[in-house]
């Protein structure tokens, strides 16, 4: 598959990952899915983990990085993150397995990573985690900013977006269904902090910001218990009306599966 493409693997509660490919080969963003089932993805959609030539991490959190292990020590793949999260790595628990230092890379947040033809740059998301990013991809003319587990917009987060052409954002809850949901109060006030996660509203008022120079926008991390694919796809077009955005100005907005691959998407500016 020539140029430049992405397929998401899974995004949400139960497990994230992202696969990005050029003709030099390819890297994941986050590895929270289990190892056999990421093996069965790849079988299922032609790829080789000799393709994969690194794993990119957002946070420590272990949705994120459930396979790191197994990529790193099976496969020999170099994971890299902030020093942040290698720390949260090295004192969270519940990760009973901790990556090799010699399979260990640090990136630092606003320098950017040339990565097989890729400028990847990482920048500050709040969440309640020991550190997160988000990811500013460049190759030729596709600027992709990746942004998940986000509390709340920034000036920072903003900035890049400004620059991109495409947008993966998280779109996890809608805020009624959090309110009157089953979830007990802390939770719920978790979520919606500014460490917290992105509600469809304020994805929504996101992407009506930066909608003319945006071709497609995929919406990431719903909830399963808290939103639905079809809420959030209904606010932001809802907010693109309510906004007054001309039609012809709209990117093509897709919800990412929760559990289950979406499916490849070729990029061009």
């Amino acid at each position: 598959m020539g140029g430049f493409s992405f397929l998401c693997l899974g995004s949400g509660s139960s497990g994230n990952c992202f696969y990005f490919q050029n003709s030099e080969g390819a890297f994941l963003i986050d590895a929270g899915i289990g190892i056999r089932k990421l093996v069965k993805y790849f079988t299922e959609y032609g790829i080789s983990f000799s393709n994969i030539k690194a794993v990119f991490l957002t946070h420590d959190h272990i949705d994120h990085i459930r396979s790191a292990y197994s990529l790193a020590t099976k496969y020999n793949l170099p994971i890299y993150a902030t020093e942040g999260v290698w720390r949260g790595i090295d004192v969270n628990p519940v990760i009973c397995q901790k990556i090799p230092v010699a399979m260990r890379n640090i990136i630092r947040k606003n320098e950017a990573i040339n990565f097989l033809g890729w400028e990847l740059t990482p920048f500050t998301v709040p969440h309640d985690s020991n550190d997160n990013v988000g990811y500013f991809i460049a190759y030729n003319d596709v600027r992709i900013a990746h942004v998940t587990d986000d509390g709340s917009m920034t000036d920072e987060i903003d900035s890049f977006i400004e620059k991109a052409n495409h947008l993966i954002i998280e779109s996890n809850y809608d805020e009624d269904m959090l309110r009157t949901g089953p979830y007990p109060y802390p939770l719920k006030k978790r979520i919606s902090s500014l460490n917290g996660h992105l509600s469809n509203h304020e994805a929504t008022e996101t992407i009506c910001r930066h909608c003319k120079h945006l071709s497609h926008v995929w919406l990431c991390h719903i909830s399963a218990n808290n939103n639905t694919p079809q809420k959030a796809l209904n606010e932001v077009m809802s907010g693109l009306k309510r906004n007054k955005i001309n039609e012809s100005d709209y990117p093509e907005i897709v919800p990412l599966n929760r559990t289950s691959p979406t499916g490849f998407f070729n990029l061009s500016k």
